[in-house]
């Protein structure tokens, strides 16, 4: 909360300052502070709240924008204006760009988002029902991406989320080269080639299958074609964050989910504790402790090398997952 600006509601009775902008439509506030510009959090925290809250106004909406960063406004552009028929943003603060103070007159207005929990959306507690899956196709639409099934191919699409920091598959090149192996197309896709929404969204829609180490590059399986499958590599310790922000949406998405759970001795966490310490042996009473503790270790603080051996299997049931490839008769 300490990067999102305070929203000060005035009595009614007050004597409101004329008004230097008049906007047709209801206004609806939103901050993009907070944990914004982590790709998880921009969609979980911003989009899909927005869409739950704006969606049903088909459009006839001004965004109003505390906490704007004109960056972050630039990235999801195409997504933002597809919520609004206005020609442009109004912004209400902003920590970083110097803005003239102006008074917005709006004849209603809608302060905060609905939020309904990690990449979700509530279909019963939804304006118009709308689900996860409608979601997904809205963000296609905004981004122009195809909304058919995964299709079959002699060699599917396999894109690897490359880490660089925490979480880093310490093997990468022997991961890459057992996938080629197994069958698929490799893609290794850095956290650089990211920074284009629009473009990696449609890598993504035109591979097979995504994967990853948890973290926030998994979030782009909204971008996947319907059937394609996720598969998520869980570090030691991180098995309930692993179930509720990826395992539990890439199903409600209507995508195929493997995970691969790392043994311990497959993370560096192995040789930098004794061997009968907790978090080795009972990562719970760890993460029992709250985030502030458990993140330095699990989250932040531990590489990985996989077992290649018993992550083929791992890739060969995502392999088989996928639609057959269509011979030509």
């Amino acid at each position: 909360m300490q990067r999102t600006a305070p929203v000060h509601l005035l009595a009614a009775h007050s004597n409101p300052p004329p008004c230097d902008s008049t906007h047709p439509f209801p206004a609806i506030l939103f901050s993009i502070g907070g944990f914004a510009g982590n790709f998880f959090h921009d969609i979980n925290d911003v989009l899909i709240p927005l869409f739950l809250t704006a969606g049903h106004l088909r459009s006839r909406a001004q965004l109003l924008v505390a906490d704007f960063e004109p960056w972050w406004t630039q990235k999801y552009r195409r997504v933002l204006f597809h919520l609004s028929s206005a020609t442009d943003l109004a912004v209400a603060s902003s920590p970083s760009t110097p803005i003239e103070p102006k008074v917005h007159c709006f004849p209603a207005a809608v302060v905060g988002l609905k939020y309904h929990g990690n990449l979700l959306c509530n279909s019963t507690n939804a304006p118009g029902g709308v689900s996860t899956l409608d979601f997904r196709s809205f963000l296609h639409g905004a981004l122009g991406l195809k909304e058919e099934r995964a299709a079959g191919a002699e060699k599917p699409v396999l894109v690897l989320i490359s880490r660089r920091t925490s979480r880093a598959l310490l093997n990468e090149d022997g991961v890459v080269a057992l996938a080629r192996e197994v069958g698929f197309e490799v893609e290794v896709a850095a956290p650089a080639r990211m920074t284009s929404v629009g473009e990696f969204a449609g890598v993504v829609n035109r591979c097979g299958v995504l994967m990853g180490v948890h973290g926030a590059g998994l979030t782009n399986m909204v971008f996947l074609p319907a059937g394609a499958v996720v598969v998520q590599v869980v570090p030691w310790g991180l098995d309930w964050a692993a179930a509720a922000y990826y395992a539990r949406p890439a199903r409600r998405m209507g995508l195929h989910y493997v995970e691969y759970h790392t043994a311990v001795e497959e993370s560096t966490l192995y040789d930098k504790y004794p061997k009968d310490h907790p978090v080795l042996v009972d990562p719970w009473s760890i993460n029992r402790q709250g985030y502030d503790v458990s993140r330095p270790i699990y989250t932040d603080g531990q590489n990985l090398t996989l077992d290649l051996a018993r992550f083929r299997e791992t890739l060969l049931q995502a392999l088989e997952l996928l639609p057959r490839p269509t011979r030509p008769r």
